[in-house]
């Protein structure tokens, strides 16, 4: 096989397809990284914004976009809970004194952020 051949492949399987929803295969160049909340925005928008998803698929920018809305989202998330935990005054005195007690507090915060973070980005 040519070193040509073997990039060929290689480019190949980095490229990420979509599936329209005419049932057409569409190629996406950008990587898919979007683990959490760009998982659920995808299945948001493929259920109610079916025009929308099929014309990210068709431009090849469904990753990236989803990719974008991840890293906001993500960082929405450590904003809201870093002031969730400053406001209740947890901080890392309360981490080396009772770590149940901190790890139970962050974890209500995650969870409670999330839920904001989901109306703002997931479901919009």
């Amino acid at each position: 096989m040519s070193e040509q051949n073997i990039q060929g492949i290689q480019q190949q399987e980095e490229m990420s397809f979509h599936v329209g929803t005419d049932g057409r295969k569409y190629p996406d160049p950008t990587p898919a990284n979007y683990p959490w909340f760009g998982l659920e925005h995808l299945q948001y928008i493929q259920k109610y914004q079916p025009e929308f998803y099929q014309e990210m698929v068709t431009a090849g920018k469904l990753n990236e976009y989803l990719n974008d809305v991840e890293m906001h989202a993500q960082q929405e998330l450590d904003q809201i809970m870093l002031s969730m935990a400053k406001q209740d005054g947890t901080d890392e005195a309360l981490k080396a004194r009772d770590l149940q007690k901190w790890t139970g507090l962050m974890n209500n915060y995650r969870h409670c952020a999330a839920e904001i973070v989901r109306q703002d980005w997931v479901y919009s």
